[in-house]
């Protein structure tokens, strides 16, 4: 597993749209933003959208490029017929991303602590650390969810938008929703970025507080055991073949197709 997870990074690394939505977004908002609104408290939700933000569109966006254009160019083909189980490719996938966001992360934090001198706790960078572990986590399997939805290159644009635009317009990342429609705070909180923003905007703070930490992590961790399971269900090796839970249900019941 350590061999694909490095293989796949390297692949990711080489990927347009990991530059562009994993590397130089992040960084720009961040710069942007801080530098023209260059008030200290500003800065720490500033970081925490910048932070969460990144793993939306990188894991989220990215991901779901990534693996539909692998899948429809046959290599997964190759993994299908080897005992590699769906569930372990799609772990490699999220530990590759990870090492990545953890990566991009690292930069992030430090020009905001030294360019925007934004304060942090050591204990707020342990959670931040953890938060952000289960948030790829979630969100690469939102990606997943999306590639295993679509067909093609437009298809798979049009179903990341629908699921990861709505999640950063209803969420807190980087201004309040004090003031939105209460229609828009439900469908918000229906939704796994709520949560992670959340929870890492508590993180951010000089101050930690336990009590508001936890609750928005523990639905987070529920919403990322949520979304793996649908990624491994819906999951295809091939353009043409059926889900991964299809396969095996009908299997089960012998009345799967050798090819399908």
């Amino acid at each position: 597993m350590a061999t694909i997870i490095r293989t796949m990074l390297a692949g990711i690394l080489r990927d347009v749209h990991t530059l562009v939505w994993t590397i130089l977004f992040p960084v720009g908002i961040l710069l942007g933003l801080g530098l023209y609104m260059n008030q200290p408290d500003y800065s720490q939700r500033l970081l925490a959208g910048v932070l969460t933000t990144n793993v939306l569109f990188g894991a989220g966006m990215v991901t779901a490029f990534y693996v539909m254009s692998h899948r429809n160019r046959g290599i997964y083909k190759l993994l299908r017929v080897t005992p590699f189980k769906t569930a372990a490719f799609i772990s490699s996938v999220t530990a590759a991303r990870t090492a990545l966001t953890l990566l991009v992360s690292g930069v992030v934090i430090l020009i905001s602590v030294t360019v925007l001198d934004t304060r942090l706790s050591g204990r707020g960078l342990l959670l931040m650390l953890v938060i952000l572990l289960v948030g790829t986590t979630c969100l690469t399997a939102v990606g997943f969810i999306a590639a295993n939805l679509s067909k093609d290159e437009s298809n798979v644009n049009m179903i990341s938008n629908v699921m990861c635009f709505p999640m950063l317009f209803t969420s807190e990342a980087f201004y309040s929703l004090q003031n939105a429609p209460e229609w828009v705070r439900v469908i918000g909180r229906l939704l796994p970025f709520h949560y992670f923003v959340a929870a890492m905007g508590e993180a951010v703070r000089e101050q930690v507080v336990w009590s508001k930490v936890l609750p928005p992590l523990a639905m987070l961790v529920g919403f990322a055991v949520l979304c793996l399971a649908i990624a491994a269900l819906t999951f295809r090796w091939d353009a043409d073949g059926s889900a991964a839970g299809g396969r095996k249900w009908k299997r089960r019941s012998g009345g799967m197709d050798a090819k399908a």
